[in-house]
């Protein structure tokens, strides 16, 4: 056929097994790229295992130093610490100076005790080798030092002192509760209480006023010790100054018509915890007897021309050494009127938050005439 020669040059198979005796080349092949990249990887991961141990080796070099200055740094301040909150007391004790000169501690005498007389003795002076005689020294004296008292103020021969508080309190009537702490007047009056029918309101209330004052501050200086006052009996004065508001007449009465007031002045004990100016009428009324009952001190007769009335309240300084309760820091007074007078209106006077005149406690003749 025309196509047999086509085939010439393929190898002739012996029927169906002939495909097993074909040779086949049993050398193996190598790829020289693969060893190449292993090679190259190899050297990569040894590469990174080295850069891997000097970045831990570095990162354990700067953890451990920071952790050396972290504890040097904490250690100074520790010390920084101690030093401002305990500077005081770690320090040795120092007096601390003063630009007043200081006295020298006491010291052993080296001489003799001058009480004692020693007993006499024979010395023969003998002349030095150089021809000067001198004499023995003289251990300079050792004289006690003087015991110096704190200094005190000079003494003035009068003090005058201005209320702390006041008030008037309403004891009955629509104002009982009613707080009067901050007025410019203060009050007094006789009420008709006593007129007044059961059940009903009372017309005209009783009122009384509180006035305090503080001997610890006054218009300059403190009021001196009770040691420091005259011996003289009755040489000390005390005056309560205040200012009296002068009636105008009405329609009914003229001011030469309107009768003067009896108005009485007592001594309360000293009440610290009791706030004056914020009292009401009801809360003094139900306080007890013995913080609203004291003692009588003085009485005055005003007139309602009158403007400033002084009166002498020394006996409220001079109590019996029955009274207890009463002492010199605070003073503690109570106007009212004379429970016998008839009911009648009110009588007012300028409180401390007044511009016309504050009330005044004045202590004068303080200064002993013996001296």
């Amino acid at each position: 056929m025309a196509y047999d020669s086509n085939f010439e040059d393929e190898i002739a198979l012996d029927g169906p097994d002939g495909f097993e005796d074909i040779p086949v080349s049993t050398q193996k092949i190598k790829f020289e790229g693969f060893k190449k990249a292993a090679s190259k990887s190899e050297r990569r991961r040894e590469r990174r295992r080295r850069r891997n141990e000097r970045t831990g080796k570095i990162a354990a070099c700067v953890i451990l130093l920071c952790i050396i200055i972290a504890i040097i740094l904490s250690a100074v301040f520790v010390k920084e610490t101690e030093h401002v909150l305990y500077g005081d007391s770690l320090q040795s004790l120092t007096e601390t100076p003063t630009m007043s000169p200081t006295v020298a501690k006491p010291t052993m005498p080296t001489s003799p005790s001058p009480t004692v007389a020693p007993k006499p003795t024979l010395s023969m002076l003998t002349l030095s080798p150089t021809g000067h005689r001198t004499a023995a020294p003289i251990a300079a004296p050792t004289d006690a030092p003087t015991k110096t008292h704190a200094p005190t103020s000079i003494m003035k021969d009068s003090y005058v002192f201005e209320p702390v508080a006041d008030t008037y309190l309403d004891l009955n009537g629509p104002h009982k509760t009613k707080i009067h702490g901050r007025e410019e007047t203060l009050s007094v009056q006789r009420g008709n209480k006593e007129s007044t029918l059961p059940g009903q309101e009372v017309t005209l209330p009783t009122i009384v006023s509180l006035i305090e004052f503080d001997t610890t501050k006054g218009l300059g200086t403190a009021l001196p010790k009770r040691s420091r006052w005259p011996e003289t009996e009755n040489q000390v004065q005390v005056t309560l100054r205040i200012h009296h508001v002068p009636k105008d007449g009405s329609n009914e009465l003229s001011v030469e018509d309107i009768l003067p007031v009896n108005v009485e002045v007592y001594r309360l004990p000293n009440n610290h915890d009791m706030a004056i100016e914020r009292l009401t009428g009801e809360g003094f009324h139900n306080a007890p007897k013995s913080v609203t009952e004291g003692i009588l001190i003085a009485q005055h007769l005003v007139q309602a021309t009158d403007s400033i009335l002084n009166i002498d309240v020394t006996s409220a300084l001079f109590l019996s050494q029955d009274a207890i309760g009463y002492g010199d820091e605070q003073i503690l007074f109570l106007l009212k009127v004379y429970w016998e007078e008839t009911a009648t209106s009110r009588d007012l006077f300028q409180s401390r938050e007044s511009d016309e005149g504050s009330p005044q406690l004045i202590f004068s003749n303080m200064i002993s005439k013996d001296i």
